[in-house]
């Protein structure tokens, strides 16, 4: 039958028509706002996180006080090595001659830790002064504080602060300075007290005599104290995300019920030299001798008193708390092309169409993303304005699921690559993946977000069964 050329017209129309439609519908930059198939959604609820620096430690004595005299003013050692001794216990007695001259001795030494802690609250005085006065982003300043221009200099030396430190975190570092300045001041106070009284050279705190070593004409009684932190030994990048005060816990031999809570007690500025807990962790082979660490020391809120010396431990440390933030798998965040300072991420609407948020990334880590189903709070009183149950994002659901067709898999609980992040997000939204779409095209998905959930039927068995066999 011979074809008309009527009816060739209508067809090559037809062809252009449904070509032209096409090219329209599945070029990348179409003009036609297709629906999108979203299948990798999370729910937007906001929640505490934290990122958690896990890292193996060591139980050491809290501290080590070193106490020295001439050789030739004592007359008896009293204790021995490996001794336990109380506060105040005598280490030598003192010659009655060399007691008075030693006396005095000590109280220069006093004077001078006196007068270094008259400069030290001197200087927090006046860096408060100076962060009360101005942004919280004030830094230490070596040209305005201290009579001696050098100041700041001496401190970076023996406390660590360096010129660009905030003065926040500078205040702290001398203030941890003024306690062991005042800790000092009390341990010569009692020595010059018992050298005046019995001619005694007594222990400053409860602990063990570590070791007593004879040198030229000294002798020194090294003497760890009873009271215990957990040691840690840290790279230098993740040094710089722990600071003092920061939350940490502790676990022995992998087991919760053994957990002891703490907080970072000190950072130390230079990498770790020999020490008994550095030593205990490289015969455990724990970290090596040639690289680089930093000792972060823990105080523990127990005494562990259980625990000697050496005691392996588990310290979690909490870097960053970020309260009220999202957490989505690291590549679902985007970013403009061309622009590479400002995250987004993908969102339904509540009028069920694609939307792009801007969002404040907090930190990165590997962790297990939960999904979170919808929360909402009862209304207290009906049709009250603030109680009000905020709309769902309208994602339109058809019915197309292959009765046949597996769940999906289950949720794979390998840690991964996540971003936490603060956004002004409603938290009955959806995040969807980071793949490109079209902003406000309609979204749909062929079975509902969420399970059915029995909970939520108010029916007896007894109606159920009433029902099936009428």
């Amino acid at each position: 039958m011979l074809i008309t050329k009527k009816v060739k017209f209508f067809s090559i129309l037809a062809l252009f028509i449904v070509s032209i439609n096409g090219y329209l519908l599945l070029k990348d930059n179409d003009i036609i706002l297709k629906k999108y198939y979203i299948n990798n959604v999370q729910f937007a609820v906001a929640e505490n996180h934290e990122k958690v620096f896990e890292t193996e430690a060591v139980v050491s004595s809290k501290y080590e006080h070193f106490i020295a005299a001439p050789v030739q003013s004592i007359s008896e050692v009293l204790v021995s090595e490996g001794q336990s001794i109380s506060a105040l216990s005598e280490l030598a007695i003192y010659k009655p001659e060399e007691a008075e001259r030693e006396v005095a001795r000590l109280q220069t030494d006093r004077e001078a830790y006196a007068n270094e802690l008259a400069e030290l609250e001197r200087i927090v005085s006046d860096l408060q002064y100076e962060s009360g006065s101005s942004t919280p982003s004030t830094a230490t300043d070596s040209t305005t504080l201290g009579d001696n221009e050098n100041w700041n200099i001496n401190l970076t030396l023996e406390l660590g602060i360096e010129q660009n430190t905030p003065t926040a975190e500078g205040i702290a570092v001398i203030q941890r300075s003024i306690a062991e300045t005042e800790r000092q001041l009390s341990i010569l106070d009692s020595m010059i007290s018992q050298l005046s009284s019995n001619n005694s050279l007594t222990s400053p705190v409860d602990g063990v005599v570590k070791e007593i070593v004879l040198e030229g004409d000294s002798i020194t009684f090294k003497i760890q104290s009873q009271e215990k932190k957990v040691v840690a030994y840290v790279t230098y990048k993740d040094w710089q995300e722990i600071e003092i005060g920061q939350s940490a816990t502790i676990s022995f031999d992998g087991k919760e019920e053994t957990n002891v809570e703490g907080h970072i007690l000190e950072k130390q500025q230079i990498p770790a030299r020999n020490s008994i807990a550095f030593d205990e962790m490289i015969k455990k082979k724990k970290i090596n001798r040639d690289e680089t660490v930093y000792e972060v020391s823990i105080e523990p809120t127990d005494l562990l008193l259980e625990k000697p010396i050496g005691t392996l431990a588990t310290a979690k440390i909490t870097t960053i708390e970020a309260n009220d933030s999202f957490q989505v798998r690291d590549h679902w965040l985007v970013r403009y092309k061309g622009d590479n300072t400002e995250n987004l991420i993908y969102a339904v609407g509540d009028d069920g169409r694609t939307k792009l948020e801007p969002v404040d990334v907090i930190f990165k880590h590997k962790a297990e993303i939960k999904q979170k189903d919808f929360m909402y709070e009862e209304s207290v009183e009906e049709n009250s304005e603030e109680t009000k149950i905020p709309a769902e994002p309208r994602i339109q659901t058809v019915q197309l699921k292959d009765p046949d067709e597996k769940e999906d898999e289950p949720t794979n609980h390998d840690l991964e690559d996540t971003a936490v992040f603060t956004a002004p997000i409603a938290s009955n939204q959806i995040f969807i993946d980071g793949d490109e779409k079209n902003l406000f095209a309609p979204t749909f998905r062929p079975y509902p977000l969420q399970k059915f959930d029995w909970d939520y039927v108010d029916v007896t068995w007894r109606e159920t069964l009433w029902y099936l066999i009428k």
